[in-house]
């Protein structure tokens, strides 16, 4: 049986028409308000604080677990690298460290992740306001259990927040970066896990090892790297999130 050319155009319309709908409910699906035991909103910051941001953006992710079985939560900071800042806020949903929390075998850890967004390089002062408001808003943040993380960019400005406020955080995991010693001494007591592929850049693939053999002749008993072999910078950012054992690194650690 031959078919109408105007059924055959509705055919095709519909066919498309549900096509599209299912794209967009994949869109809604990831844009979605809950998934697994989490839960995501977007933060503003308000002006009198935000005013005194450089680049940082005043409107942040905060996931946070629907079933707690704790009264204070530890808070993982997550910093992206060059060109998150470029997106939506909305399009970063459910993106970065909280994919990996979602996982069967993380699924044991109750913690809130918070993800900022910067126009350019990471602010440690900006971020460290950011993060005092955050503190305020949500009491039940444990202060001695606050990580960060970040990757190339974000790598970066995870070890120059820490540099300037050593103190903040009860451990750190920088991936991707280049360190700046010069200010190294007051890093020692921090517990550390550094990542790097080993065909990335030069001064990233020495910069690290040279990182960790200045804190451990300055007395650190906390730093240690990993070396991902045959990996280069794009390679690299994946095979960090899949190396064995972070969360449960970094929840090991609690700040004086």
């Amino acid at each position: 049986m031959k078919l109408a050319p105007l059924s055959i155009a509705v055919l095709v319309a519909l066919a498309f028409t549900a096509e599209s709908l299912r794209g967009e409910g994949k869109g809604l699906r990831k844009r979605s308000a809950e998934q697994g035991n989490y839960r995501v909103a977007v933060v503003e910051i308000p002006e009198e604080v935000g005013s005194e941001f450089v680049r940082l953006k005043p409107k942040v992710l905060l996931y946070r677990p629907i079933k707690i079985s704790q009264e204070k939560l530890p808070l993982i900071v997550t910093l992206h690298g060059f060109g998150g800042g470029r997106r939506d806020i909305e399009q970063k949903k459910w993106q970065g460290a909280i994919r990996q929390l979602l996982k069967p075998e993380n699924q044991e850890y109750e913690t809130l992740v918070l993800e900022p967004q910067s126009d350019g390089e990471w602010d440690p002062d900006s971020l460290q306001k950011m993060l005092d408001y955050v503190i305020r808003e949500n009491p039940d943040v444990d202060t001695k259990r606050i990580y960060c993380m970040g990757y190339s960019m974000g790598g970066k400005g995870t070890w120059e927040w820490a540099v300037h406020h050593p103190d903040r955080f009860a451990a750190i995991i920088p991936k991707g970066f280049i360190p700046d010693l010069s200010k190294i001494d007051g890093m020692v007591r921090l517990p550390i896990w550094a990542m790097v592929g080993d065909k990335e850049s030069r001064p990233r693939v020495e910069g690290l090892p040279a990182m960790e053999k200045v804190l451990k002749k300055l007395g650190s008993t906390k730093v240690k790297i990993s070396v991902f072999e045959g990996a280069n910078h794009a390679a690299a950012a994946g095979r960090s999130k899949e190396e064995p054992g972070v969360f449960e690194w970094l929840f090991s650690w609690e700040r004086d």
